[in-house]
């Protein structure tokens, strides 16, 4: 098995699972750029190394070890994001791919030491959790924004990096972790939003507003 590829995938997977997705071979395929037939043969090395379980027309689920292999390397990917705009100073959308492609490269000792220069964050820029070393993760409740009323407010506290644009065009808007936003009409035909951001009202579509979730009660 490719030990790289491998880990692209378990990680993929986890973050299906984690959304509450089912990963199926279709699924994953569009999120790695592969044929159907590629994934499935992954699928079935995976289960043969014991990293998952796979039922031929419904995907797989991690095992244990296939879950402490995908948090591994979204610790790796995640805490590289951090690196690439905290140190760096890229800007939030490149960082995905970059850290895609720097990640597998860094032993464990020097994971080790980028969390301690980070000063040990517990986010990545975009807001999912980071791992410890330990393989532990803690997610605080969040909602969507698109599960907001009129005169709900919250606060950004993270944001879909798969979604083409999204993070440009939230940076553009101001609409960045921790900024609070406020739900001030909600069109029932269309499902877009009118949400108030500092001082700027925005009109969003169901696409930004399922690709944002908030912390609900955020105050002034």
């Amino acid at each position: 098995m490719s030990g790289l590829a491998a880990e692209d995938y378990l990680a993929d997977i986890y973050r299906l699972q984690a959304a509450g997705e089912s990963a199926t071979t279709g699924i994953v395929a569009d999120r790695r750029h592969v044929t159907p037939a590629s994934t499935t043969s992954m699928f079935k090395r995976l289960a043969r190394d014991g990293l998952v379980t796979y039922r031929e027309y419904e995907g797989v689920t991690l095992t244990e070890e296939g879950q402490r292999m995908a948090l591994a390397v979204l610790r790796r990917h995640r805490l590289v994001e951090r690196f690439l705009t905290d140190v760096l100073r890229l800007p939030w959308e490149s960082v995905d791919d970059l850290a895609d492609q720097m990640e597998h490269a860094l032993p464990d000792a020097v994971v080790d030491a980028l969390e301690t220069l980070l000063g040990n964050p517990f986010t990545c820029p975009h807001g999912y959790p980071i791992p410890d070393r330990e393989g532990r993760l803690e997610q605080a409740p969040l909602r969507r924004l698109a599960e907001l009323g009129p005169g709900e407010s919250a606060r950004v506290s993270l944001v879909d990096e798969r979604i083409p644009g999204l993070l440009a065009y939230l940076d553009k808007v101001g609409m960045t972790l921790g900024v609070l936003v406020r739900v001030e009409a909600v069109n029932p035909v269309d499902d877009t939003m009118t949400i108030g951001v500092g001082d700027t009202t925005l009109v969003v579509g169901p696409r930004v507003a399922q690709g944002v979730s908030v912390a609900p009660g955020g105050g002034e």
